[in-house]
């Protein structure tokens, strides 16, 4: 446990914050996406909002990401925008193979983002979106890191802010394998 010294304040990002952070520092790592700045638009309801160039693109992500996520007391919704217009998020039974195109659509132009394959292990199908062998780090007031970073393997930090079923399949992120 770490003790303050006196007159000194501890104190750690609110979770809307690390949420806002892993959003804009992963899908946000795209030269094709905008993040805008985190809104409170009602007591403890907070609005990422995403501005993707491309309809099939801003439809792929709209359809892949976590729309609303919740800590506690507090609500995080994700909006995807595209050209100024409010994309909705693919509602119809997807295949495998349609789960892999939506994330090639959404991510090929992603810095961290390698492939994504479909591979059947004991008789269930699972997608496999693999992302390149890098940290996401950003301050975040952590008081388990010397300089209050924010470290996580990229994998990780989308599937943080992603779905991890999509039409009853699971998704499982995964990094390229160190050569």
């Amino acid at each position: 446990m770490a003790i303050a010294r006196k007159g000194i304040q501890v104190s750690v990002s609110p979770p809307q914050f690390t949420y806002f952070r892993e959003v804009s520092f992963s899908v946000g790592n795209d030269p094709l996406v905008r993040v805008d700045p985190l809104r409170e638009i009602a007591p403890g309801v907070f609005l990422i909002t995403l501005h993707v160039q491309g309809l099939s693109k801003a439809k792929a992500l709209a359809t892949l990401l976590t729309r609303t996520k919740t800590f506690g007391m507090i609500r995080i919704l994700v909006r995807v925008r595209n050209a100024g217009k409010l994309v909705k998020p693919l509602t119809c039974k997807l295949s495998p193979n349609q789960i892999v195109a939506l994330y090639r659509t959404a991510y090929k132009s992603n810095r961290y983002f390698s492939f994504v394959t479909v591979h059947t292990a004991f008789g269930v199908t699972y997608v496999y979106p693999v992302y390149k062998l890098r940290i996401i780090q950003f301050f975040n007031d952590d008081l388990s890191d010397l300089y209050a970073n924010y470290n996580n393997v990229a994998a990780f930090v989308f599937r943080n802010v992603s779905r991890t079923i999509i039409s009853g399949k699971s998704i499982q992120f995964s990094t390229v394998r160190k050569k």
